[in-house]
């Protein structure tokens, strides 16, 4: 019994980057509700609109439609607690106006000393581990609009306890300027507005069975069946850009069937063609950040880091990430 509550401890820890701070947690996979990417963490997470990059799967898929080029990215999140969180992505056009590409999210707790029912040390360390593998398709449907569809295949790796969980995230994105002539678009105070609607989640739930752990620590053979439930969220967000392009503004609310809704907004600002700066709020957390662009040839390459304030005593967090566009 012992072994299983230190396993539900760990599992517990990577829910600390998600509401923490007002009690406001408790759910099933938390870690998909901890924003990662240079570039999104650093706008506050407010990325719902924008979601035009590697990260673009975590937040709207409907955004990698307009991705022109092949792409391949990849995100570490340096947190407390021993925590992990970092994905890659492989993204590419295909035929029609649409992007194919696949996503690995992975997320890690921190190891605890493994103890026998009495207390004792075991002599070894336990943790945990969840990965996401997600096929991603986005589509440019019309001028106006395009949709974008994740298929999530979710992993949960804990002592003796495994779960997995098949779910769908579903985005689309609505490019305003489209419903004006060329002529009343150079007009507009706000350029490239655009309008993110996410649905996530559909169908996540873990499905824990206690026999193999039971036969491995007890004198029982018979488990316990537990269903745990990743709650439905809708997301709203817009971007624009004023001050001829060089300053993006992006705002989002998220809200999910069990918790109390969720603020996001944030800032970038082009200092030149290749260096920006970055500013945040995500849920009680200032951020901030920077990006560079390199070009490399026909290639580029895009080095984003971001910085998150400390929340409910759980330290300041490093987020890097690196974008390759072919």
């Amino acid at each position: 019994m012992l072994r299983f509550l230190l396993c539900l401890g760990l599992f517990a820890t990577l829910a600390g980057g998600a509401r923490a701070g007002d009690g406001d947690g408790g759910y099933a996979a938390p870690w998909l509700q901890v924003p990662i990417g240079g570039r999104p963490t650093a706008m506050g997470g407010a990325y719902l609109a924008i979601s035009d990059d590697g990260a673009g799967p975590l937040f709207n898929p409907a955004g990698l439609a307009r991705l022109q080029r092949p792409m391949l990215s990849s995100s570490y999140r340096a947190m407390t607690l021993g925590r992990k969180l970092g994905y890659v992505t492989a993204l590419s056009p295909v035929r029609g106006q649409s992007i194919l590409g696949a996503h690995w999210l992975y997320a890690g707790s921190g190891s605890v000393e493994a103890r026998d029912a009495d207390g004792y040390l075991q002599g070894h360390d336990i943790s945990l581990s969840a990965h996401q593998f997600v096929i991603v398709f986005a589509k440019r449907v019309t001028p106006f609009f395009s949709a974008g569809v994740n298929m999530n295949y979710i992993l949960i790796d804990m002592p003796e306890l495994d779960a997995n969980s098949v779910g769908f995230d579903f985005g689309l994105m609505l490019y305003v300027e489209q419903l004006f002539n060329r002529e009343k678009r150079d007009q507009l105070p706000v350029r490239d507005l655009q309008i993110g609607i996410t649905v996530k989640n559909f169908s996540k739930t873990f499905r824990y069975l206690s026999d193999k752990y039971n036969l491995t620590y007890t004198t029982s053979d018979v488990g316990t069946e537990q269903n745990d439930k990743v709650p439905v969220e809708v997301g709203l967000g817009v971007s624009g850009r004023l001050l001829k392009r060089r300053l993006l503004l992006a705002t989002d609310v998220l809200k999910n069937e069990k918790q109390n809704p969720e603020f996001h907004a944030g800032a970038e600002y082009f200092l030149t063609e290749e260096f920006m700066l970055r500013t945040g709020y995500s849920d009680k957390r200032l951020t901030a950040g920077t990006g560079y662009l390199f070009k490399i040839g026909k290639k580029a390459l895009a080095i984003d880091y971001a910085f998150s304030t400390d929340k409910a005593d759980e330290g300041s967090e490093h987020i890097f990430s690196f974008d390759l566009l072919f």
